[in-house]
């Protein structure tokens, strides 16, 4: 009799155990819960509360955010929120928003910096549930996920305190940047219980539609400016929140609305051109064109050029964004004064947007050198 054998037929306890260890394994392999989705209610992370439950305090308010997902079956959202002190301890309904909205400021009869009797700073404490399609709403507020439930389910929820945030920040645009927009908060005031400064983004887009608003930096107090380069293409608009933050995390926000100027890209840099002669026995030769390539993201290619004896600009070959090379096959020279001479080469860098004029936007010419 083997080993294992023998402590099934001796030992009852032991042979239950096993058993029931295997059942577990087995539940664990075969169970398709999708706990990776958060707006799953049974997921027992989020309970199927919205994700990223994030909370603003302001000056007797509070700025709620979550991640919105994008999914198609959600409609909307509920605000709920209670007080750590006071009669308000149940969990209410303070506002509702539409998908794809996630953002909510609350600012129904909340108070500063409260206090209780012992000196505890006091807080309100919020959560959030999603509204599909059909109406139904999760969580459950009727029936939320307690600490008793085995497995535990867990609704996560934020606290924050409202008080009275440091000055808002004066914010100016910088000179125009291809792809960039830079932002300026030049003879801030710091109060004695500044902390940092916060800057959001949202792309806009229009039509009063809803804006998503994404925390893009935090600068330090000795920083007070920022670049954002995160734009694919010109006159790309974006709304930014710039807000000084205390202390205690109240906010003071200043909103500004910008785009990415209609600039052309950077000229190609180190361009050479090599002559290579054809044959022996005429004049015709080859331009072998070389550049650096360009790394903004709205490139669109590169033109070449060339100048005739006149000294006019021709427009030779348009080539390709991913290109870093070009051979013109089968040149003349050209007549200056009495002798024969190469033809001097230029290139520029285009992108996909025209300019303001109309017409594609190129960077400066810059010539090839031999």
């Amino acid at each position: 009799m083997s080993l294992i054998q023998h402590l099934f037929s001796s030992n009852t306890f032991l042979r239950s155990l096993l058993i029931g260890v295997a059942l577990l394994l087995l539940s664990a392999c075969t169970n398709t819960e999708d706990f990776a989705n958060p707006l799953d209610p049974e997921n027992l992370r989020t309970a199927g509360a919205p994700d990223g439950l994030t909370l603003f305090a302001g000056d007797k308010q509070v700025r709620v955010t979550w991640n919105d997902t994008g999914q198609v079956g959600v409609k909307g959202y509920r605000i709920y929120r209670r007080s750590t002190g006071g009669t308000d301890t149940e969990f209410t309904l303070v506002g509702s928003v539409d998908a794809p909205a996630n953002e909510f400021i609350d600012t129904q009869n909340l108070e500063n910096d409260r206090i209780d009797t012992s000196g505890r700073l006091l807080a309100y404490e919020y959560r959030v549930a999603y509204v599909d399609t059909n109406g139904v709403e999760t969580p459950d507020p009727t029936n939320p996920p307690t600490e008793n439930e085995e497995p535990r389910r867990i609704w996560k929820t934020a606290l924050a305190t409202p008080s009275v945030p440091p000055p808002a920040p004066t914010v100016t645009l910088g000179d125009p940047t291809d792809l960039t927009v830079k932002l300026f908060w030049d003879g801030y005031e710091f109060p004695r219980d500044f902390s940092i400064f916060r800057v959001y983004a949202a792309p806009d887009p229009g039509d009063d539609k809803p804006l998503r608003f994404k925390l893009i930096a935090e600068p330090k107090r000795d920083k007070l400016y920022y670049f954002d380069h995160d734009f694919e293409s010109d006159g790309i608009r974006k709304v930014y929140r710039i807000a000084g933050v205390d202390e205690f995390g109240a906010e003071a926000i200043t909103i500004v609305t910008a785009a990415a100027p209609n600039l052309p890209p950077a000229p190609p840099k180190n361009v050479r051109v090599r002559y290579l002669p054809r044959s022996l026995f005429n004049t015709k030769y080859d331009a072998a064109i070389s550049w650096t390539p360009n790394t903004e993201p709205d490139l669109a290619g590169y033109q070449l050029y060339t100048r005739d004896a006149a000294g006019n600009l021709l427009p030779r070959p348009a080539v390709g964004r991913k290109d870093r090379n070009f051979t013109i096959i089968g040149e003349d020279p050209i007549l200056v004064g009495q002798s024969l001479e190469f033809k001097k080469y230029y290139i520029t860098a285009f992108d996909d947007t025209p300019g303001p004029d109309g017409r594609r936007d190129e960077s400066a010419l810059v010539e090839a050198k031999p």
